[in-house]
């Protein structure tokens, strides 16, 4: 049993790189410890402190030290690795592991969360393969889970198709994941072309009843992308409605305002399109929508006939496009001379903080020039998974300059005992020179060989105490005294004490003879023991004394190659280091140029409309005067 509830906290360790919540869930009852060094790991794990708890564990199965938990051991540093992204190492030790006597509902779940993971990493290929693992025990909770993680490892690669196929064949009660399953479908038959049946699954999904924020959100999804289906296939009018169901003020508002505008827009209705374009321009300009929303409200002007409004408008959006852009250059330079991960990480870099791995989160974002540009980005698993790799190379380094400054303190630590040794010498052999256990243990012979005497001629008087056979000794040596005194009375009184007291002191050593006898040689063997305890110790303190050198040599030599050793990973720590401080730059970098380059393509229309209008208004005909020299009311309005 405690065997079981080991390999269950161990397995579902994995868990926890979807929530940590979720992992301390799926362990139940006591854990019964049956080896200390793993006690103390799971203390360090229980502590969130992963790298040291993998630390001691390598370190204890090297030594040997986990004779009663090998499995709970494997399946322990599997979900240790994975939580540093040692996906390929952590899935062959979860295979080696729960291919052998596992119950399988762990086998399932494990491997159901193994999958999970390596999708969200983008191991694609490996994420099939292990969803393919799975039995028919999961649990009833995660099976629509399955299906869904199914479905999205096929679209991930393209396979819309077979991701169809999948979700369709899910049959379910109604709940919250086939809403989920529902806009998957609708989606992928959009992007396989055929609009007319995806339109009809969202627009199913457009119009569920929420229960929760997330099923509202859902809903304003799926509207939003049936309606830009629509307008994507040319048909306005279907397009409108299901954006005209978005909330006025959801995640999804600001493009539903911008598509309604369109719709209208494409039936010629620019009045109409004003509406929700105006409302836009009052909203933040960061999202895409309210940039685009810049040109299309002196579009819309424009094709009204009011090219004055239309004019301003455009010299609005090129003010604005302008001072973004500048506000977008301004944050790449921070970016490129490392600020932002600095914000990022902020107090979390310090040592007091120990959790590590993909368990951490990046919990609160900055308010910083550039942070404000990427929330999507930063919100993007892609840039959590490098921050959190980015952060594991921080720690490692400072582990690894810790662990360099150990290592002088062992020199010390080695010198010091190096000389607290040779001050020892002299007493130590001293006390060795001591004692003669050769002498012993000849002592020890004559002692049994006395002992084997006296019970193999029953020498009762051999086994009494010392006042005992003093006493026998005296009335024996009486006796011939006795013999030569006259024969009278008080002669005769006197040898009749004599052997009474012989007498009575013999029968006292008859009854006691056996129990003296039993307890001598307890005694015996006590001595045995005693004497084989004595010569360990001696051959143990004599053997300590004379290897001591040369594990000092051997210890030292081990330090020392240490160091080298130390050294170069901390070399290779910094340099992954650098490059993944690069590499999380250049997302951010990519993503605010991608948003610039976006901006200036907007400031050009801008300024070729704006140009364009002007040029309409130079090529009309001056206005004509009245008699009072008045000017008519024609031309730009």
């Amino acid at each position: 049993m405690a065997t079981r509830l080991l390999t269950l906290a161990a397995a579902f360790a994995i868990v926890l790189v979807g929530g940590s919540a979720v992992a301390r869930e799926t362990v139940h009852g006591s854990i019964v410890v049956q080896d200390l060094a793993y006690g103390e790991v799971l203390f360090k794990y229980f502590q969130d402190d992963y790298f040291s708890a993998l630390t001691r564990l390598l370190a204890a199965e090297e030594r040997g030290e986990l004779k009663h938990h090998e499995a709970d051991e494997q399946l322990m540093a599997g979900a240790l690795y994975l939580s540093y992204g040692q996906h390929q190492l952590a899935g062959q030790l979860f295979e080696r592991v729960l291919e052998q006597s596992v119950d399988p509902a762990i086998h399932d779940r494990a491997w159901f969360f193994l999958a999970k993971i390596w999708e969200q990493r983008g191991y694609l290929d490996q994420a099939e393969a292990a969803l393919a693992r799975i039995g028919d025990s999961l649990p009833k909770d995660l099976e629509p889970q399955r299906f869904m993680l199914h479905a999205e490892v096929l679209m991930d690669q393209g396979r819309f198709a077979e991701a169809l196929t999948v979700l369709q064949e899910w049959k379910r009660p109604r709940d919250e994941w086939v809403g989920y399953a529902k806009y998957n479908i609708g989606v992928a038959l959009v992007r396989l072309g055929q609009v007319e049946a995806g339109a009809a699954v969202l627009d199913d999904v457009g119009q569920i009843e929420p229960d929760s924020p997330a099923m509202e959100a859902l809903r304003d999804k799926a509207n939003v992308a049936l309606g830009y289906a629509w307008l994507q296939a040319q048909r306005p009018v279907e397009a409108k409605p299901s954006l005209q169901r978005v909330r006025l003020e959801g995640p999804f508002s600001n493009k539903a305002l911008l598509g309604v505008g369109w719709a209208d827009a494409e039936n010629t209705d620019y009045r109409g399109a004003l509406a929700p374009w105006l409302e836009l321009r009052s909203r933040n300009m960061l999202d895409s929508a309210v940039q685009e929303s810049l040109l299309a409200v002196p579009f819309a002007f424009a094709k009204l006939g009011a090219d004055k409004q239309a004019a301003d408008h455009y010299n609005d959006a090129i003010a604005a496009f302008t001072n973004e852009i500048g506000h977008l250059s301004q944050a790449i330079d921070s970016i490129e001379a490392g600020k932002l991960i600095t914000d990022l990480l902020g107090e979390r870099t310090d040592s007091t903080s120990v959790e590590s791995g993909w368990y951490w989160r990046l919990e609160r974002v900055p308010d910083t020039i550039e942070s404000r540009y990427l929330y999507e980005l930063l919100a993007s698993n892609n840039f959590q998974e490098g921050l959190k790799n980015y952060r594991d190379l921080l720690q490692m380094n400072r582990n690894l300059a810790h662990w360099s400054e150990s290592l002088g303190a062992f020199d010390d630590i080695l010198d010091t005992r190096q000389r607290a040794y040779q001050q020892r010498r002299p007493n130590i052999d001293a006390s060795l020179a001591s004692v003669d256990l050769d002498a012993m243990a000849a002592r020890r012979v004559e002692f049994e060989s006395r002992l084997q005497t006296i019970e193999r001629t029953e020498d009762v008087v051999g086994l009494g105490t010392p006042k005992e056979q003093e006493t026998w000794r005296t009335l024996a040596a009486m006796e011939p005294q006795l013999a030569a005194l006259p024969n009278d009375d008080e002669s005769n009184e006197l040898r009749d004490k004599q052997h009474f007291l012989r007498g009575l002191m013999l029968w006292d050593l008859q009854r006691d003879y056996k129990a003296r006898l039993w307890g001598e040689k307890k005694s015996l063997g006590d001595l045995d023991r005693q004497l084989r305890e004595a010569q360990r110790r001696h051959t143990q303190v004599s053997g300590g004394r004379d290897d001591w050198p040369e594990k000092f040599t051997s210890l030292t030599a081990r330090i020392s190659g240490l160091t080298p050793r130390v050294q170069g990973l901390q070399a290779t720590a910094q340099t992954a280091l650098v490059h993944q401080q690069d590499f999380l730059q250049g997302l951010a970098v990519a993503e605010l140029k991608a948003q610039r380059d976006r901006l200036n393509t907007y400031l050009v229309q801008a300024r070729f409309s704006l140009a364009t209008l002007y040029d309409r208004a130079a090529a009309q005909p001056p206005p004509a005067k009245t008699a009072d020299g008045a000017v008519a009311a024609e031309g730009v309005k």
